[in-house]
């Protein structure tokens, strides 16, 4: 058995919420993923900032609870996406009038860009050095040709995985495990640059032949690699693809993204487990912890809606062999 001591103190993936008034405290919290000035407009500002710190990249919530105008200078060697999550005012360069905005875009590696975002709704912004996205633009598109990400293309897609990764960051609860956490983590983090090069909107170059011997290979991977931390880019590297391909050969044979099929084997596996299990000595949490699942709750939710039942009734359901 385990230390049934002191618990193990867990942090929270939103490492830090500061509020202030203050349009420097905002931007100096801020500055921590990239530089740019805050002119506020009004008086009076209510504003919060909320952090993610991943392995090489950060995501970062601000609300500024006032008018204000946001500066940001080119961002040379760093690739910085900010998605509005209210309409947002932009300005590239020395353009003479700029767009209102609600998805995600890039800010300029040359230009300056002006922002004038939603007071009260805020934005999201993600962030990462240029070496760092150029590696996994690699891997995402394989020996295809690589492009260059651009302001232009870089919104639906963008945009839902950094609000996902927010909202999943925000809602995890604060015991889980240390590991399952940085696990966690690091799949955010994935999604998240595969998200950034993904919308560049290059096309996926199909596969000539084998797309069933791949799905056969990858649910056989997956039949041994569905723990926690598991990311697309893992599965693709465990069958030889590039993760484009890997995408068009679980969308074109199930109808299905790679991520969903990954959670599709972890219910199952879940399943297999709870109804095995000895409901004195297991936890629907731990089994849930074990198949890869960090948020408990979701869990449970995806868990009724593929068996029809919630997972502690699969727990009770175990009788002894005869």
């Amino acid at each position: 058995m385990g230390d049934l001591g002191r618990p193990e103190t867990v942090r929270h993936p939103v490492e830090c919420l500061v509020r202030s008034s203050q349009a420097s405290v905002l931007r100096d919290e801020v500055a921590a993923v990239t530089p740019h000035e805050v002119t506020a407009l009004g008086s009076s500002l209510d504003g919060a900032v909320g952090m993610v710190r991943l392995e090489s990249s950060m995501l970062v919530f601000v609300r500024y609870g006032g008018d204000v105008i946001v500066e940001s200078p080119p961002t040379a060697s760093r690739v910085v996406a900010t998605v509005p999550l209210g309409p947002m005012h932009v300005t590239f360069g020395s353009a003479p009038s700029g767009e209102v905005k609600s998805n995600g875009f890039l800010l300029s590696p040359q230009d300056r860009t002006l922002m004038r975002p939603d007071p009260w709704a805020g934005a999201l912004v993600f962030a990462a050095d240029e070496e760092r996205v150029s590696d996994h633009r690699s891997m995402v598109f394989g020996d295809e040709s690589v492009p260059s990400p651009t302001s232009e293309g870089y919104s639906p897609m963008l945009t839902h995985a950094c609000r996902r990764a927010w909202s999943a960051t925000k809602a995890l609860a604060s015991q889980a495990p240390g590991p399952l956490l940085d696990q966690f983590l690091g799949t955010v983090e994935d999604q998240l640059l595969t998200a950034l090069v993904l919308a560049s909107g290059a096309p996926a170059r199909p596969l000539a032949s084998g797309g069933r011997r791949h799905l056969d290979a990858l649910h056989e991977w997956l039949t041994n690699h569905h723990g926690p931390g598991v990311t697309a880019t893992d599965m693709a590297r465990g069958i030889g693809l590039s993760i484009r391909q890997l995408q068009a050969i679980t969308r074109d044979g199930l109808g299905v993204t790679p991520l969903d099929l990954l959670c599709e084997v972890r219910l199952d596996r879940a399943r297999e487990l709870l109804r095995a299990a000895d409901p004195e000595a297991v936890t629907v949490a731990h089994v849930a912890h074990e198949c890869g699942f960090a948020h408990l709750g979701r869990f449970s939710a995806s868990y009724r809606r593929r068996f029809g039942e919630p997972p502690s009734w699969s727990l009770r359901s175990r009788r002894p062999s005869a």
